[in-house]
C-alpha cells in the first residue's frame, strides 16, 4: 500500500465486519444447539429444533464461503501491526479457523444426508450410507465443531489481549461501527 501510516484505513470494511461477525454468531449458536438438544426428549419439538441448526448450518456454510470469497477478491486489506510472532499466530489461527469451518460444513451437509434428515417432519433428505457411516460422520462433525470452539476462544482471546493489555488498536479494526 502507499501513502503514510496515518492515511491507512484505521478498520476492515463493513462486509469483511458483517460477515466475521455473522460467521462467530451462527458458530456460537450452533455449537450450542448441537451440544444441548439431544437432552430433550425424543419428539416434534427436538426435529424442530434440529431442523434450526440444519438451516442455520446452511446458512453458516453461505457466510463462510461468500466471506472467504470477500476476504480474497474485494475485502479491504489491513497492513499487520507487526511481522513478528504474532502476526504469525495470527494469520496460522485465521487459516486454522477458514479449514476448520470449511471442514465443518462439508462435514455438516453430509450428517445431513448420512441421516436422512426429515426437516420439521416435512421434507425428507436422502439417505446416503448405513448406520457406521452416520455414526462416524456425526462423531467427527462433533469433533470439529469442538476444535472450532476452542479455537476460537483462543482467537477471542488473543483479541481481547490486544485490546487490554497491548493496547494497538486490533480488536477495533473488526469492531463493528
Amino acid at each position: 500500500m502507499t501513502g503514510s501510516p496515518d492515511s491507512q484505513p484505521k478498520a476492515y470494511d463493513r462486509t469483511t465486519i458483517t460477515l466475521h461477525w455473522a460467521t462467530a454468531i451462527l458458530v456460537a449458536i450452533e455449537f450450542l444447539i448441537g451440544r444441548t438438544t439431544n437432552l430433550l426428549p425424543r419428539g416434534p419439538l427436538r426435529v424442530d429444533i434440529w431442523s434450526l441448526h440444519v438451516l442455520l448450518g446452511f446458512a453458516l456454510a453461505t457466510v463462510v464461503v461468500v466471506g472467504m470469497l470477500w476476504r480474497n477478491t474485494r475485502g479491504r486489506r489491513l497492513p499487520p501491526f507487526n511481522r513478528g510472532g504474532l502476526h504469525v499466530a495470527a494469520v496460522a489461527t485465521h487459516r486454522l479457523l477458514d479449514l476448520l469451518l470449511l471442514i465443518m460444513v462439508a462435514l455438516g451437509i453430509a450428517n445431513v444426508f448420512a441421516h436422512g434428515f426429515p426437516l420439521f417432519n416435512i421434507w425428507h433428505f436422502a439417505k446416503f450410507g448405513g448406520n457406521d457411516f452416520m455414526r462416524s460422520v456425526n462423531a467427527w462433525h462433533g469433533l470439529i465443531a469442538n476444535i472450532i470452539i476452542v479455537v476460537a476462544l483462543f482467537h477471542s482471546a488473543a483479541a481481547l489481549f490486544h485490546h487490554h493489555v497491548i493496547k494497538d488498536g486490533v480488536l477495533r479494526r473488526i469492531w463493528p461501527a
